[in-house]
């Protein structure tokens, strides 16, 4: 890519061009009374080679940072049938065990995770028991209250446990999401995680 100066959309090749045309007229045209001083033509090819080798290192820049979303795109690459653990109470049941888990802020006794269908309606649950603060996982196997296998679908899980003080507190859900693809955004060209 050019580098352009965003003033003129003239490129660095462009610009050097024409400050050397410039100075061999000026060099040209100057008055052999009183040639021009040295020091002003050195301070000026200095400020050329300076200019023309930011524009350098900018396109240096631009092939590093394209290098390195490019071993970042790699990485997560990786992750392509993997489960990352996603905060969310949503769960696309789709016939295998999923893996949910909760973030206390606070230890918690009695905690219980709810399952419930498209519609509301409870079609099970998990006693977690008496959980300290911090990150727990339990697996949805997909099994109703009555032990039958429960049909593809949307399903939520809510959970909830009482605190030191007896008050109840309902932590933070995260469900289990396979990912299937990796996909580039955009302009910024980040690696996205399709789930």
């Amino acid at each position: 890519p050019k580098d352009t100066n965003p003033n003129t959309g003239m490129s660095a090749a462009d610009q050097t061009q024409n400050f050397l045309k410039l100075l061999i007229a000026q060099i040209k045209n100057q008055d052999p009374m009183s040639p021009m001083d040295a020091s002003t033509m050195t301070a000026q090819m200095s400020q050329l080679n300076m200019v023309s080798s930011m524009g350098t290192m900018n396109t240096s820049m631009q092939a590093m940072l394209a290098q390195m979303q490019s071993a970042n795109f790699m990485n997560q690459a990786a992750l392509i049938g993997h489960s990352p653990m996603v905060a969310g109470s949503s769960i696309n049941y789709t016939g295998g065990e999923v893996m949910l888990g909760a973030n206390l802020a606070n230890p918690l006794q009695g905690v219980v995770a709810t399952i419930k269908d498209a519609s509301g309606n409870i079609v099970g649950t998990a006693d977690l028991g008496n959980l300290n603060s911090g990150m727990t996982n339990f697996v949805f196997d997909g099994v109703d209250a009555s032990g039958e296998k429960m049909p593809n679908g949307i399903y939520r899980v809510e959970i909830n446990g009482k605190n030191n003080a007896g008050a109840n507190e309902s932590p933070t859900a995260y469900v289990g999401s396979p990912v299937v693809s990796i996909l580039k955004e955009g302009n910024s060209g980040e690696a996205m995680l399709k789930l």
